[in-house]
């Protein structure tokens, strides 16, 4: 292969990694229609040999308030209308383009009312990752957290279908998620 060769190969390499959503250091948004946008934190993602990527995700605690709820501390958004709760669940780290659920689990929040002081298990939010280009946009779903409060069945992944129903967007403060 000539130098062109090379230098063509190169450059279309450099592009895919560069267009690969789970590369890299990206910022992670919760946002509404609204145009209200916040960064809540930073996930960095390190491709790995077999077309998976170890990742780390970092919450930017500064925009957290910290609040007792269910016996125990939790660390919330605080909206006028809602308090959205963050409730990571897992160990995995390692996601796939096919398979984005450990980061799934790593975001979930479950919300409350402002003056509420408990926690409802049926108050989950998870979105369901997909890529858009380079970065990764979450759907809403509400989520019954029950088998996660109270384990029952696959405890590294429990909330299946049955535990999932499509949130409606009007419903929530910040219904969006985008990590870019």
């Amino acid at each position: 292969m000539g130098r062109i060769g090379l230098l063509m190969v190169s450059a279309l390499w450099a592009a895919s990694a560069s267009a690969n959503p789970l590369a890299g250091e990206k910022s992670v948004w919760l946002g509404n229609a609204a145009g209200e946008k916040l960064r809540i934190g930073s996930v960095s993602f390190e491709p790995l040999a077999n077309g998976r990527s170890k990742f780390a995700l970092r919450i930017d605690e500064s925009r957290f308030g910290e609040y007792f709820l269910a016996m125990r501390p939790f660390r919330c958004l605080a909206g006028s209308s809602q308090h959205l709760c963050h409730f990571p669940y897992g160990g995995e780290r390692e996601v796939a383009l096919d398979d984005l659920a450990a980061l799934e689990y790593q975001l979930l929040f479950m919300h409350k009312k402002p003056a509420s002081v408990n926690l409802d298990p049926r108050n989950g939010l998870y979105w369901k990752l997909a890529a858009d280009g380079e970065r990764l946009v979450g759907t809403l779903y509400d989520a019954d957290m029950e088998p996660i409060i109270v384990p029952q069945g696959d405890r590294r992944r429990p909330l299946t279908a049955e535990f999932l129903q499509r949130a409606d967007d009007g419903s929530y403060w910040l219904p969006r998620l985008t990590i870019e």
